[in-house]
């Protein structure tokens, strides 16, 4: 899988490393970049709570930076609002696919002396000015989960672009754990799940049965109850397991197709959107988008996620609250309520739709009838 995963991005295989998870190799770059407690890191105020988490396991700081409303991305602006004499890292996200505006995160980086770190688990294949996303920092950070651009059954990814970087992750993935049989038996099962039962139909019971399942222990959960509460679980810091490999290197194979799927169901969902009344994504010449999942405004949210719900439709939300999922101890990461105005509008109203290859023009025709008929948009 490393030899497919480095010919996408024109690299090395020996710069590639695999996971359990993302956020371990985002742990193991901030662990190789030698911050001491009290340092700062930059990042959106609109992510995942395992991002700031893998910088609190090292007593690391967050601070966040609120986003662009229409890109979903750090606003610009934010970066010099945000940085202090203890800033020692940026991490930039290209959220639901969206490309980040490199160039200027770049010339900012560059000025201050601030190595840049790419979340590109939204972004596989995402391009700015034809220049593909988790190459242009000192590294970046995949996800295999379920629902990310390319499946591997919760495995991660990391990419590593600086080379001096290199000598230090290799030592440090020399102490990554290897997962027991048990646990590859378990994530086996799980992977032969997914590809059996989640249609569009059965997305939205299987994703609640899968997180039930994770909470109470049974299924391997993308994020634990530790993590949710701020604490490190026990046996984070592994890599990845060998039938997630093997499952990598399937989808890997048919990576373009995947792509190409996305951006013609993107594409229809822009024009039939805007027929309806709602706005459609922002087309911008530096970005080709992959999107992953894409997301549109409503004012009534709650209502149509309920709705969507029972008429068995897979829309979902991944931005609940500004550090995903809700239950998160955002205070524990050091997010307190009016930070990030922007992020937490955008919390409250979008929604996503999905984008990927099993996604029919019929679904999605079912979808924009639905929106039409019960979601209201929000501007």
């Amino acid at each position: 899988m490393k030899h497919l995963f480095a010919e996408f991005f024109n690299t090395h295989a020996d710069n590639i490393f695999l996971f359990a998870k993302g956020r371990v190799g985002l742990y193991a770059v901030l662990e190789a970049l030698n911050l001491k407690k009290g340092d700062e890191i930059i990042m959106p105020g609109y992510t995942c709570m395992v991002v700031p988490s893998a910088a609190r396991f090292l007593n690391i700081q967050c601070k966040y930076a609120d986003i662009d409303p229409e890109t979903y991305n750090i606003n610009p602006s934010e970066l010099d609002r945000n940085l202090t004499g203890a800033t020692k890292a940026l991490i930039v996200q290209h959220t639901y696919g969206i490309p980040m505006d490199m160039n200027h995160v770049l010339k900012w980086a560059n000025k201050n002396n601030i190595p840049v770190i790419e979340d590109s688990c939204h972004a596989f294949g995402s391009r700015y000015k034809n220049r593909l996303c988790g190459t242009f920092g000192i590294a970046s950070f995949f996800s295999g989960q379920w629902n990310k651009p390319f499946f591997t059954g919760l495995g991660g990814m990391l990419l590593i672009n600086d080379e001096k970087t290199l000598p230090d992750l290799h030592k440090i993935y020399q102490l990554t754990q290897d997962v027991s049989l048990l646990e590859n038996i378990q994530l086996k099962a799980q992977i032969i799940a997914f590809n059996t039962v989640v249609t569009p139909r059965t997305n939205a019971m299987i994703t609640n049965l899968y997180r039930f399942l994770s909470r109470i222990g049974i299924a391997a959960g993308s994020s634990s109850n530790e993590e949710l509460e701020g604490k490190m679980p026990s046996g984070y810091f592994k890599k990845m397991a060998p039938c997630q490999i093997k499952e990598g290197e399937k989808n890997l194979r048919h990576i373009q197709r995947s792509i190409d799927a996305r951006k013609k169901n993107t594409k229809i969902y822009s024009i039939e959107l805007k027929k309806i009344g709602f706005k459609p994504l922002r087309e911008t010449p530096d970005f080709d988008s992959i999107i992953l999942r894409y997301p549109l405004r409503v004012a009534n949210k709650k209502e149509v996620l309920r709705l969507a719900a029972r008429y068995r439709l897979e829309i979902g939300s991944w931005f609940e609250v500004t550090l995903h999922p809700e239950g998160t101890d955002m205070t524990a990461l050091g997010y307190h309520e009016g930070m990030c105005p922007n992020a937490e509008k955008a919390s409250r109203e979008v929604i996503n739709l999905p984008t990927h290859a099993k996604i029919t023009p019929r679904e999605i025709s079912l979808i924009i009838e639905f929106l039409q008929n019960y979601a209201k948009p929000a501007y």
